[in-house]
């Protein structure tokens, strides 16, 4: 039987692929057609992937390179610092791979590394459900503007301030509080005083649904599915060289550091009251379960994979 860290990796790998096949990198299964997908996440992960699939690694960068325009390098910087050590190091050679072909600036790139382009990506228009990030580029241009509409066409009811969406949408506060009085002046938001804070809601919601087109079921939170996906491979790959013990402890401190994210993500950890001799076992079986389900597109209730924002 393989290996924890080898069940849990070629997971995390089929759902890339799924993704980027949505995104149209040449792949084999698009397992994701009714979830939104978000650009610079994925590229983040990908590149934290590497050369656990140099055909993933070279295709995902080919399809950079060819819809350069519709990522944005601002976005990729701001998630890059929140991002551990280990995805800072590596997504310095994918960009400067990038940047040696494209022309562009992406931040945080180092050397290069040897790529000679496919041309096999390709995606005809933005019309698919999965790919609304792509289409409120291409209508709004690539910045807070169309992070912000994407926020709300995920919710239409929600009501938001400048400070949830900085977050959300991967721009500084100032970023994105000019793009929400760009978008009250052009009549899209409205705002309302709610105690000292300014809340913003949609003011055409109708308007905006047929302008945009045919939304997705889902808006999964990738930055935090990828989080949990990395610092479960992290884990995994350490527990494979590890004594029981040891494995206990890093399964305990791995659960407590992905409260947060598994919150976000809709996922849980189903077993709250189990001790340490049992811990690592049932980490295993839950981590390989959870990268299954968000790896097949799956709705399995506690996963999160259908999660909206």
């Amino acid at each position: 039987m393989a290996r924890f860290s080898e069940r849990l990796q070629q997971h995390a790998l089929d759902l890339a692929w799924s993704l980027w096949a949505e995104l149209g990198v040449s792949g084999w299964q698009r397992r994701h057609t009714s979830h939104a997908v978000d650009p610079e996440p994925l590229i983040l992960f990908t590149s934290y992937l590497g050369d656990a699939d140099p055909r993933l690694r070279d295709e995902s960068t080919d399809w950079c390179i060819t819809y350069r325009r519709y990522v944005s390098a601002a976005r990729l910087k701001n998630l890059l610092a929140q991002e551990g050590p280990d995805v800072r190091e590596v997504f310095g050679e994918f960009a400067a791979t990038v940047n040696s072909h494209s022309g562009l600036r992406w931040p945080a790139a180092t050397e290069p590394r040897r790529f000679k382009r496919t041309g096999r990506s390709e995606v005809p228009d933005f019309g698919r459900p999965s790919l609304i990030a792509l289409r409120l580029r291409a209508l709004f241009g690539v910045g807070a503007r169309a992070e912000i509409v994407r926020a709300f066409v995920a919710d239409p009811s929600e009501m938001l301030s400048a400070a949830d969406l900085a977050g959300e949408a991967g721009y500084t506060k100032r970023n994105v509080a000019e793009a929400l009085d760009a978008l009250r002046m052009a009549g899209l938001l409205e705002v309302i005083p709610v105690r000292n804070q300014l809340q913003y809601r949609l003011a055409r919601p109708a308007e905006l649904r047929m302008l945009v087109g045919e939304l997705p079921s889902s808006f999964p939170r990738w930055r935090s599915i990828f989080r949990i996906l990395e610092r479960l491979l992290e884990t995994a790959g350490r527990g494979d060289k590890s004594s029981p013990r040891v494995r206990s402890v890093e399964a305990a401190k791995v659960l407590h550091d992905l409260e947060g994210d598994l919150r976000v993500a809709g996922a849980q950890w189903p077993y709250p009251d189990i001790g340490q001799p049992a811990l690592w076992r049932r980490l295993e079986q839950w981590a390989v379960e959870l990268a299954k389900a968000w790896a097949l597109g799956s709705t399995v209730a506690g996963t999160g994979s259908s999660a909206a924002r």
